[in-house]
């Protein structure tokens, strides 16, 4: 009977105490979750933002606009990976705020991180695509463009690539244990997992970060001949101007429309002794029709429209070109705090909660990326805001 009696006493102290542990991790984890209120809030105006933005993007783009749809063909597959991109990483980052102790469903988990990972590295692969095409239409407009096929073939290649690199994160990435030491209970959160092979996930989130800053390079170099190439065209643009404005006064006449220089008929980017500079190709050359089996973006026009379609190529390479440079500012913080978290085994535990919230909320800037997009579209686009305006009215 005694024997019997202790071994009840015992089983209850036992109960008794895996509650109370219970009870502190849960404790532990509201504690944690009421620091990251403010990032909450952050987070969940980044997902209604994307939603909004996004799918007036889509609206607009894909079934408002008509005619030529050139310069704008990647917008709405932009859009579609924004949106997603924004509601999954910003609910994710939402659950896992919430989850900082008690995030033990693993499956849940590595499916967060994949679709994470896929529609974020999507939307970059598109930015790269778009910079490329920009690239051909700006800086060889003369030579072979993207055709429609190589268009879906180049979104293809993207989401293949995107799709590669998101699958590893189901293997290195899940619900992972760590000890609270000063309490001496022990917490699960959503993250990369301590008991994964070391080498193989350092190797793994390298890949990850040389992927990003490749992407990055290849974006400047990219945006960097665009500019100069733009640049030497202005700046040839008002040489031109000024040489035949002094010639109307030297003639007696006064200037008129088409006395503004016709600076449809780039060739190609060249560089010499005197820095970048443009080859201007005289205006009887006879061009290739602009089509989506490539050659000439510029057709052969009336001046009038041949030089309103080159400052509609430019007005929309200027947009991507400020959406790139968003981009960077919001993934350059993201790759840092990476390298740090692969190099540091415990990088977040070394973080006051205060402190933890800070750097939360500076590794989730990139989200940004992903809702800023319709902004841009709104002030540099005209078409997109007259459609908006439109819109507008018909609602109210």
């Amino acid at each position: 009977m005694d024997n019997s009696t202790i071994s009840v006493a015992d089983q209850y102290k036992m109960d008794n105490s895996t509650i109370s542990v219970a009870d502190q991790v849960q404790q532990w984890n509201r504690e944690i979750t009421q620091s990251l209120i403010p990032n909450n809030v952050i987070l969940f105006f980044y997902m209604v933002a994307g939603l909004v933005g996004n799918c007036l993007v889509i609206f607009i783009y894909g079934f408002k606009m008509t005619g030529n749809k050139e310069d704008r063909y990647f917008i709405p597959f932009l859009a579609i990976a924004d949106l997603l991109a924004a509601l999954i990483c910003s609910s994710f980052g939402i659950a896992q705020n919430m989850m900082q102790a008690t995030f033990e469903n693993d499956y849940l988990c590595k499916s967060w991180w994949f679709f994470a990972a896929f529609t974020t590295l999507t939307s970059v692969f598109i930015l790269l695509i778009i910079a490329v095409h920009r690239y051909l239409k700006v800086c060889h407009p003369l030579g072979k463009q993207m055709s429609l096929q190589w268009k879906r073939f180049a979104l293809c290649i993207g989401l293949a690539v995107a799709f590669i690199l998101s699958v590893p994160m189901t293997y290195f990435y899940g619900s992972d244990s760590f000890l609270n030491e000063e309490l001496n209970i022990q917490g699960f959160r959503c993250s990369r997992l301590s008991t994964v092979d070391k080498t193989g996930s350092l190797i793994f989130g390298g890949v990850l970060v040389l992927t990003a800053i490749s992407i990055m390079i290849s974006l400047i170099c990219l945006y960097a001949k665009i500019g100069k190439t733009i640049r030497g065209h202005f700046k040839h643009s008002k040489i031109k101007l000024h040489h035949q404005s002094i010639e109307h006064s030297q003639n007696g006449v006064s200037g008129s429309d088409d006395a503004l220089p016709d600076t449809s008929d780039t060739n190609s980017c060249q560089a010499n002794n005197a820095g970048f500079s443009i080859i201007y190709s005289t205006s009887s050359a006879v061009v290739k029709s602009s089509n989506e089996i490539g050659g000439n973006i510029y057709p052969k026009l009336p001046s009038v429209k041949r030089r309103k379609r080159k400052r509609a190529v430019y007005r929309f390479t200027l947009m991507f070109m400020l959406i790139t440079v968003i981009f960077l500012i919001c993934y350059i913080p993201k790759v840092v705090i990476m390298l740090l978290e692969a190099r540091i085994t415990h990088f977040w535990e070394q973080y006051s909660r205060t402190g933890r919230s800070v750097v939360l909320f500076i590794y989730r800037i990139y989200i940004i990326n992903n809702i800023t997009n319709p902004i841009i579209y709104a002030f540099l686009d005209k078409k997109f805001a007259k459609e908006i305006k439109k819109s507008s009215k018909c609602c109210l």
